[in-house]
């Protein structure tokens, strides 16, 4: 039996190679979120350890120290802030990407299912073929030992 031959194939694999480019284009903005998310973490963590006062110091407060905590605890605000719509512009970046990296997945699996629709009735219709040939093959032999045999 002959192999299956798609004719479509190089067309197939220009649709799964775009396929590919954006799942690395949505793998990569992904990641980028997932910084920014950490980083927002991060900050939050650094805001809420300035609050610590250190015990070992004894009951005297600084107050040059305080001062310097809030500066730092207003830089870490607006650091965070500044994140949070860098965050936003990437996670709307990101769904654009998944929704072209859908729509180029969606032209991919028609091909593929096209493909698979094909392979399966080509190698149906090369069985039913070959079960006919068999069957030609057994009903002349058949005739001709009864021909040979009646003669």
């Amino acid at each position: 039996m002959r192999r299956f031959h798609f004719r479509l194939e190089r067309l197939f694999e220009i649709r799964s190679y775009r396929e590919q480019q954006w799942l690395a284009k949505l793998a990569a903005a992904s990641g980028l979120c997932t910084r920014l998310s950490h980083k927002i973490t991060e900050n939050g963590e650094a805001a809420r350890g300035a609050f610590y006062i250190d015990s070992r110091r004894g009951q005297e407060l600084d107050l040059s120290m305080l001062t310097y905590r809030e500066h730092y605890i207003n830089r870490l605000g607006q650091e965070q802030r500044k994140l949070k719509r860098e965050l936003e512009e990437k996670l709307q970046a990101r769904a654009q990407v998944l929704e072209k990296y859908q729509e180029v997945s969606r032209d991919k699996k028609v091909l593929e299912k096209l493909k698979e629709k094909r392979e399966s009735d080509y190698y149906a219709r090369a069985k039913l073929d070959e079960f006919k040939a068999v069957d030609d093959l057994t009903s002349s032999q058949f005739v001709r030992k009864s021909l040979e045999g009646g003669i």
